[in-house]
C-alpha cells in the first residue's frame, strides 16, 4: 500500500458541543422520519476513559490545546430506536471488550456476532462525518462511488437487511505499551497508542478504509480492498471469534501514518499558550497523587522508559 493520504481528524476532532434545540427529519440510518437525537459520532464511553483516567477529570485537545475538552463530535443523525440500538452496542464493547482488555491485555477475549455490528456502527459513523460537507472534495469519483457502496452496505447491515457486511470487512487491532522498537518514533509514541481518540479517512494507492481510534483499540472499516492481503490476524468475524496475543500484519504505511499522528497531536499540544501551562501545573500539583495511579501516568511512563528526559513536555496533556 502507498502512502496513506488521511484527513486529520486526529483528536483534533474532540470538542465540546453546546446542548441545541431537537431537530426532525429523517433518520440516516433507518431513513424513518422522527425526532432526531443529538449522537456521538465516536461513542461516548471512549471520551468518559478519556476524562477519568487523565488523572484530573480533564482533557485536551490538539484542535483547541488551550480548552478543556469534555466530549466528542455530536449530529444530528438518529432517531431514538436506532440511537437505543447503538448504545447497547457499545455497552457491549465496552464491558465485554474494553473494560477487560485494560484490566488484563495479555488474555484471551471471545466475542460473538455483536462486535461485527459495534465496528460496522463505528465504521459507518465515521464515514457519514466525512461524507458529509466537502472532506471528501478531492476523491475522484471512482474512490467516491467506493465510499457510497460501503456506506450503504453497512447500513443494510445494521438494519438487518444485509446479513453480513462483506467485502467491506471489519477489521480491529488491540494495543499497548510499545516496550522496544528498531523502528524510530517520535517520544509520546505509547501515549498516542495507549490513550489517544481519533477518526480519520485514509485512502492510499489501492485502498481506503476508515480509521476509528478508541484509546487501545483501533476499528478499521474497509471502504475499497487493495486485493494484496495486508490485513492478517485483524478480521472481525461476523458471527464469533477470538482476540488474544497472536502476530497481527498491517499495511506498512500504518505504522508511519500512528506516528506522524503522534508527532501532530504533540505539536499542536506544545503550543498551549502560558497561561493554560500555568494551569495545567495547578491541576498538576493539586491531582499528584490522583495522577500517578492513573492510566495517564502508565501510558506517560512508558514513554519515559524508552525516551527518557526526551518524554518529558509540560504541554502534552492535561493532567
Amino acid at each position: 500500500m502507498g502512502g496513506l493520504g488521511a484527513h486529520g481528524l486526529h483528536t483534533s476532532r474532540l470538542n465540546e458541543c453546546a446542548a441545541t434545540m431537537p431537530q426532525r427529519g429523517n433518520c440516516l440510518l433507518c431513513q424513518e422520519d422522527a425526532e432526531l437525537q443529538h449522537s456521538h459520532v465516536l461513542p461516548a464511553f471512549a471520551f468518559r476513559w478519556l476524562r477519568e483516567s487523565s488523572g484530573s477529570g480533564f482533557i485536551r485537545t490538539s484542535r483547541a490545546p488551550n480548552l478543556r475538552a469534555q466530549d466528542g463530535e455530536k449530529r444530528y443523525w438518529l432517531c431514538s430506536d436506532c440511537e437505543q440500538d447503538f448504545g447497547e452496542l457499545e455497552k457491549a464493547f465496552s464491558e465485554r471488550l474494553f473494560q477487560p482488555y485494560l484490566a488484563k491485555s495479555g488474555t484471551e477475549f471471545r466475542y460473538a456476532h455483536w462486535l461485527s455490528r459495534f465496528c460496522v456502527s463505528v465504521s459507518w459513523r465515521v464515514l457519514q462525518f466525512f461524507l458529509e460537507g466537502e472532506h471528501l472534495h478531492t476523491w475522484s469519483p471512482e474512490s467516491l462511488e467506493c465510499a457510497r457502496r460501503a456506506e450503504l452496505a453497512w447500513r443494510e447491515y445494521l438494519t438487518g437487511s444485509r446479513r453480513r457486511p462483506g467485502e467491506f470487512q471489519q477489521h480491529i487491532l488491540p494495543l499497548d505499551r510499545i516496550e522496544s522498537t528498531t523502528a524510530p518514533m517520535v517520544p509520546n509514541i505509547n501515549r498516542y497508542l495507549m490513550r489517544a481518540i481519533a477518526m480519520d479517512v485514509c485512502r492510499g494507492t489501492k485502498m481506503i478504509f476508515t480509521f476509528a481510534k478508541l484509546g487501545r483499540f483501533v476499528i478499521l472499516g474497509i471502504v475499497r480492498d487493495s486485493g494484496r492481503n495486508e490485513f492478517q490476524g485483524t478480521l472481525v468475524h461476523p458471527a464469533q471469534g477470538v482476540i488474544c496475543p497472536r502476530k497481527y500484519i498491517l499495511p506498512k504505511a500504518l505504522m508511519g501514518y500512528f506516528n506522524d499522528k503522534a508527532q501532530t497531536m504533540a505539536q499542536a499540544l506544545s503550543s498551549m499558550s502560558d497561561r493554560q501551562l500555568q494551569t495545567v501545573d495547578a491541576t498538576f500539583r493539586a491531582n499528584i497523587d490522583r495522577y500517578m495511579g492513573s492510566d495517564a501516568f502508565e501510558a506517560m511512563n512508558a514513554d519515559v522508559e524508552m525516551f527518557g528526559d526526551n518524554a518529558f513536555s509540560q504541554r502534552d496533556e492535561e493532567i
